[in-house]
């Protein structure tokens, strides 16, 4: 049985690398802005994009108040 992180990956995998595309298949999810899929959020990523997409969101809310 596969552990929940290799099920992610593979279903990030299958949904979005291209063979033919830029990068390696974890670029290529890293880089999946499809915000509506259920794994978006635990999709396999840098710490550095975690860092990010974290400063984005603190920055959204600040912009808001």
């Amino acid at each position: 049985m596969a552990s929940l992180k290799r099920a992610i990956e593979n279903h990030c995998k299958d949904c979005i690398y291209d063979e033919a595309g830029k990068g390696s298949w974890r670029s290529q999810v890293e880089a999946c802005a499809d915000k509506t899929c259920s794994l978006w959020a635990v999709r396999p990523v840098t710490i550095g994009t975690r860092a990010a997409e974290r400063a984005n969101r603190i920055e959204a809310v600040a912009i808001e108040e």
